[in-house]
């Protein structure tokens, strides 16, 4: 018996931007990227100072029961917060819509991933906690979206800026009052 082989042509994604591995700004505003047409790539991202540590931050982050109660731009969240599992995603941005996300990464209480797509269009939301001199957390959340139908799926999707400024300002009021309590 012969074995015939044959190479199968595996297109590799495009470069990110250089502006992807950017620094966010702590000022509390959006930052956007959005270069379709060249690279297939578009992300929000936010960054705040936080007014309590790293631990206290993460603890707000994970617990998904919680987040209607302190974060305006969710209905539900449902599931455990934890690697490898899925949690499923209500906003009101989309309030029609449940996103079904994985947590892929998930490194107490410095980094967490939450990814849902797969080819064609994928969506990794990225949270960063690093411990500022102060004794707080500079938070950063980026979220970008790929793949090869981004062409045709950017233009349907609604502007994620406000929400991203009001998330990271709602962790900022309730990890503080956590703080405080």
């Amino acid at each position: 018996m012969i074995a015939c082989w044959t190479s199968l042509a595996v297109a590799k994604p495009p470069a990110l931007p250089a502006a992807a591995d950017d620094p966010v700004p702590l000022s509390g505003e959006h930052v956007k990227i959005d270069e379709v047409e060249e690279h297939k790539y578009m992300h929000y991202a936010v960054g705040r100072t936080i007014d309590a540590p790293p631990d206290v931050v993460w603890l707000v982050l994970t617990d998904p029961l919680s987040y209607p109660s302190w974060n305006s731009t969710v209905v539900s969240l449902e599931g455990a917060i934890q690697p490898g599992q899925r949690i499923e995603l209500v906003s009101k941005i989309a309030p029609k819509r449940t996103f079904k996300l994985e947590v892929t990464a998930y490194e107490p209480p410095r980094r967490m991933v939450w990814e849902d797509g797969g080819k064609s269009f994928r969506g990794v939301r990225t949270f960063l906690l690093q411990p500022n001199a102060a004794g707080g957390t500079d938070f950063t959340m980026k979220e970008a979206f790929t793949g090869s139908m981004m062409k045709m799926i950017a233009p349907k999707l609604p502007d994620f800026g406000a929400d991203f400024e009001v998330f990271a300002r709602d962790l900022e009021t309730e990890a503080e009052r956590r703080v405080s309590l």
